[in-house]
């Protein structure tokens, strides 16, 4: 049933992705699945979680050390009193400054409208105690002699459990929003956890190598077979010196690609392998974070980031079948998924440059022309004549690419990223004829007993988000 003041919820879902994140946040901190769930008593008693928690780690006196989550309140509220440099270190004088913050709305005949959920109020806010900022991308400024913005209680409550819902550092926070709902509350639930641990261990007591990103893919994984969705998100530092927001987010059609490795298991292996390749021992030790990045797309970035990691894995390939096509088809499934591309098409050039480069008694010196060549479809066009001129005077049959010459020969990125999956599909099939043109094989890579054992849903893999 929903609990409501005079007819109302006492806390809203809106657009607003700060809002959103925070009231998210309260919903699981007050036991409830839906904000609008949530009760007048749920709502205090997470008013006074949040006081408790913002006196604590402010009244610390200057000597001590300062704690991890004061520097995350400094960095989204760095004017309030309550995280001020300046601010009253005694708890007694700081306690009534904070409760002051969530003080219940009183009706009023000159209430208006709250700028997020529209409820009546009376309390003016300003950038001092809400997360917001101005930058050149999002301007936040109060129009003239305006003294704040109109923000209701639940509101309020929200913008300031954010925190415990976005993916936090010492000096930044993420929030995501999805059109999943079921998407938006695993990531605020998995990064509650991550604050209950920053709270009593700081940013030490938290596994390394994780990131917004890959709790956000966590999530998309978890929800794979619904409706296909997008995630969007904002990653923003509102400090006193350089504010900033960044944007990034995936393809609707990333949801579709997630259900798809979930349920091959020869491409999920190339994305498990492909993990392996892309992991750093000290900043991200199971490589989540990084192939998790390769799905989101930076408003500004024109590289296709997990295309550009399959090339790079692939370009001195390994000797193991397995793991090559394991590659192959996660980057077919990617190609297909994201741009709908039909890779039989593919097949006649695929035939004549791995036909060019067998028929060679030391193939690898051809391999290596062919993978340069594949930067740009002027080269390539030189390579695919003299490879066809090759095979003619050999007498050797000569498959007919005049279907796919246009398209892999385009100077736009479609054509990079049919070259890209030329090359794939190249490789794999040099790697299966046995053709000496890579790397010899890792030590793990000589035992594929393990294969079923390493494509199976490894549950610590979740506990590496939290």
């Amino acid at each position: 049933m929903t609990a409501a003041v005079a007819g109302r919820p006492v806390l809203t879902l809106t657009t607003h992705p700060l809002q959103r994140c925070g009231a998210r946040a309260v919903t699981l901190l007050a036991g409830r699945n839906e904000p609008d769930e949530v009760t007048p008593d749920e709502l205090d008693s997470v008013a006074r979680q949040l006081i408790d928690d913002i006196v604590v780690v402010s009244s610390r006196p200057k000597p001590a050390p300062t704690p991890d989550w004061w520097k995350v309140l400094l960095a989204l509220y760095p004017n309030a009193k309550a995280t001020h440099s300046a601010r009253a270190r005694d708890p007694v004088t700081l306690r009534p400054l904070v409760a002051n913050l969530f003080i219940p709305d009183a009706p009023a005949a000159d209430a208006l409208p709250c700028t997020f959920c529209s409820a009546p109020t009376v309390v003016l806010w300003d950038k001092t105690r809400l997360p917001l900022f101005d930058t050149a991308r999002a301007a936040n400024t109060l129009p003239p002699r305006a003294a704040g913005w109109p923000t209701c209680r639940g509101c309020r409550v929200a913008m300031w459990s954010l925190p415990y819902g976005a993916w936090v550092t010492a000096g930044s926070a993420t929030v995501l929003r999805c059109a999943n709902p079921a998407v938006e509350r695993r990531f605020v639930a998995r990064n509650v956890i991550r604050a209950e641990r920053i709270h009593q261990l700081g940013f030490a007591g938290v596994p390394a190598g994780a990131s917004a990103e890959a709790v956000t893919l966590a999530a998309m994984r978890a929800h794979a077979v619904d409706a296909p969705v997008d995630a969007v998100l904002w990653s923003f530092k509102n400090d006193n010196q350089e504010p900033w927001l960044r944007v990034s987010g995936t393809r609707q059609a990333a949801g579709r690609l997630l259900a798809r490795i979930e349920a091959d298991p020869t491409t999920r292996l190339g994305w498990l392998r492909l993990r392996r390749t892309l992991a750093r021992r000290d900043t991200d030790p199971g490589g989540h974070t990084a192939i998790a990045r390769t799905l989101f797309v930076d408003e500004h970035a024109t590289v296709d980031r997990l295309l550009h990691a399959l090339h790079q894995a692939v370009a001195n390939p390994p000797a193991d079948p397995i793991t090559v096509d394991a590659w192959r088809r996660l980057a077919r499934a990617y190609q297909e998924e994201m741009y709908g591309m039909d890779v039989a098409r593919l097949t006649p050039a695929r035939q004549l440059v791995a036909a060019w480069i067998l028929a060679e008694r030391n193939p690898r010196g051809r391999f290596n022309d062919y993978a340069r060549a594949t930067k740009s479809g002027y080269a390539l066009h030189e390579l695919l004549m003299a490879a066809s001129a090759r095979l003619l005077r050999d007498g050797r049959p000569v498959p007919d690419i005049s279907g796919i010459t246009p398209t892999l020969l385009s100077a736009g990125p479609d054509g990079w990223q049919w070259r890209a999956q030329l090359f794939f599909e190249v490789v794999a099939d040099l790697v299966v004829a046995k053709a000496p043109i890579g790397r010899k094989p890792a030590d793990d890579e000589d035992d594929v007993d393990d294969i079923d054992n390493e494509i199976r849903f490894d549950p610590h893999e979740e506990e590496v988000y939290a």
